[in-house]
């Protein structure tokens, strides 16, 4: 595309502002990040013109550069989207809708895209499209609202990065983790049935089959839980929940010894959960039971855990509660590298606090995270 009126459209929202270059600006201050001291003062002097800097900032850029009118019609791109989106199947010609040259599952976003921005001045969406050889790529996707200095919207600019690289590692762990899901559950099964065959002919043994049978049926059913299904899965996994994740987790280690009821969960907080903090909830219960049973409350007949949650008005509260285990003489001269991962989990993922107290009846967590951050957000 030919410069001319289009590249005055561009030279004016990076043009300087009432005060001179390096003063704030509404929503184009493109040079307060790109220019040196140096390229500001060429301009000044008038060695460089607005429009000669404006074409090497937008032709230099790898990213795919596209001016819209605020219609959302194509009027500029610059060199890297011409090489890597324009193709015979859509039209070079300004004035062209900018969503017809996305693939047909995609306009739905691209069309919310433009709402948005003309609305708060950004928008931000992901999605493949086709490029000029047909290969489709996946693109990261920033409009932004230019305005004159009046305030008024000349335009939007789209910049699309090309992510596909890192959608595609994303996609790999994905199905890296299915695959390692589905070993897992045919271990079990197997294990199942070699405990089965082990204990046909000796009926003493049978109790103690049939309750180990179950410890790794209850295992199966929390990973088959914690499988995040695919995008496009016919039938969507009903929401999760705290309480639901929570009742999963922990029924494998329901009946640990001769007693029963031995973790108690009380109703309290329950909130929809993101994805994204089910594997870390998973990794922070599973730690604690699993040093319940070895060490603490759930390695003595009588020992119990109480899990109860609680929510706050920007937080929900975890307080696990063990009695009737060991003595508690003092607390552990160092912590080991499943304390230091649930720390991370807690601190990193979830964004919020652990505590242990070791008091010499049993042991007591309390974890505070933030709601937003676990909270799934109704679609």
């Amino acid at each position: 595309m030919a410069a001319g009126p289009l590249w005055d459209r561009l030279s004016l929202a990076l043009s300087p502002g009432p005060n001179g270059y390096g003063s704030p600006r509404r929503r184009a201050p493109a040079e307060h990040r790109l220019f040196d001291t140096g390229t500001i003062e060429a301009v000044r002097r008038g060695l460089w013109s607005v429009e000669t800097l404006s074409r090497c900032i937008v032709e230099a850029s790898p990213d795919c550069i596209e001016v819209l009118d605020p219609q959302g019609n194509l009027q500029f791109a610059n060199p890297t989207a011409l090489q890597q989106l324009r193709s015979s199947e859509t039209a070079e010609n300004e004035g062209e809708p900018w969503v017809l040259s996305w693939p047909d599952d995609a306009r739905a976003a691209v069309l919310e895209g433009l709402e948005v921005v003309r609305e708060t001045g950004v928008a931000r969406f992901s999605h493949w499209r086709p490029g000029r050889s047909g290969e489709a790529r996946y693109w990261d996707v920033t409009l932004s609202r230019m305005l004159d200095d009046d305030g008024d919207p000349i335009g939007l600019l789209a910049v699309s990065r090309d992510i596909t690289a890192l959608a595609q590692a994303g996609t790999d762990r994905e199905l890296c983790s299915r695959e390692l899901s589905h070993r897992l559950k045919n271990v079990f099964a197997l294990v199942n049935g070699l405990v089965t065959l082990s204990a046909r002919n000796t009926p003493a043994v049978q109790p103690y089959a049939r309750t180990l049978r179950d410890r790794f049926t209850s295992l199966g059913r929390a990973l088959e839980y914690l499988q995040v299904p695919p995008p496009d899965e016919a039938a969507p996994r009903p929401a999760q929940t705290l309480q639901a994740l929570l009742r999963t987790l922990l029924m494998p280690y329901e009946g640990v010894g001769n007693a029963h009821r031995r973790i108690r969960l009380f109703d309290g907080a329950d909130i929809p959960i993101r994805d994204t903090a089910v594997t870390s909830l998973a990794l922070i219960i599973h730690e604690l039971a699993t040093n319940a049973v070895k060490y603490g409350a759930l390695s003595s007949d009588t020992g119990t855990v109480n899990l109860s949650c609680r929510r706050y008005a920007k937080s929900i509260g975890l307080i696990w509660c063990e009695r009737g285990g060991p003595l508690i003489a003092h607390p552990p001269e160092y912590a080991g590298f499943g304390a230091t991962l649930v720390q991370r989990s807690v601190g990193g993922q979830l964004g919020g606090k652990i505590v242990y107290n070791w008091e010499a009846e049993g042991l007591r967590v309390l974890i505070s995270m933030p709601t937003d951050l676990l909270l799934q957000q109704a679609s």
